[in-house]
């Protein structure tokens, strides 16, 4: 939003390139790499970004992951369990990893990629809870399964927080909302 509205606003402004490549990256995490809440204003704006002087190569850089991230997202994707063929479910280690609820939040999203997965859940224990992403794209409304756990979020990107639980109690909890809400017509598998 900033970058569109600075090219409009007068031909004064001159971003310097780390700016740039700051608003861009920025572009990038909001976007989801461009696949998500993009439109013609979107790229114009990465447009003006590059124009001053935003490096793809050095914002590539900036937003790269640790060792321990990397191999946190893979252990979720190595262990996620697909419930009725459309439900992604995992658990994000939490230990060795400086934040493992960015680290379940970018798991969520990873698990979209799978082919006939509608909805992902990932849980992580962090600070006493058990934290929870969940994601989809567009035929389920994770945001309405979230609240049902007393969270929230966005038709798309959800979360909640259950203090009091396991990760196996989050995990019984999120099967019976999907299988009520699938029993009731309000989602399909």
């Amino acid at each position: 939003m900033i970058a569109e509205v600075l090219q409009y606003f007068t031909e004064n402004i001159k971003l310097t390139a780390c700016e740039a490549d700051a608003i861009y990256a920025g572009m990038l995490i909001d976007t989801n790499n461009f696949m998500q809440k993009t439109g013609v204003r979107t790229f114009e704006a990465a447009a003006y970004l590059r124009r001053c002087g935003a490096e793809i190569n050095r914002v590539r850089k900036m937003l790269r992951n640790d060792m321990a991230d990397y191999k946190a997202r893979a252990e979720v994707m190595r262990n996620a369990e697909v419930y009725h063929g459309a439900f992604a479910i995992s658990v994000c280690p939490a230990d060795k990893v400086e934040s493992p609820t960015v680290v379940s939040a970018q798991s969520a999203n990873e698990l979209l990629n799978i082919i006939g997965i509608k909805a992902s859940f990932v849980m992580t224990e962090y600070q006493n809870k058990i934290f929870i992403s969940s994601r989809s794209i567009d035929e389920i409304n994770v945001q309405s399964i979230m609240e049902r756990l007393g969270g929230g979020g966005h038709a798309s990107i959800a979360g909640a927080q259950l203090s009091d639980c396991s990760i196996e109690q989050a995990k019984q909890k999120i099967r019976a909302i999907l299988d009520e809400m699938i029993e009731k017509g309000e989602i399909e598998k």
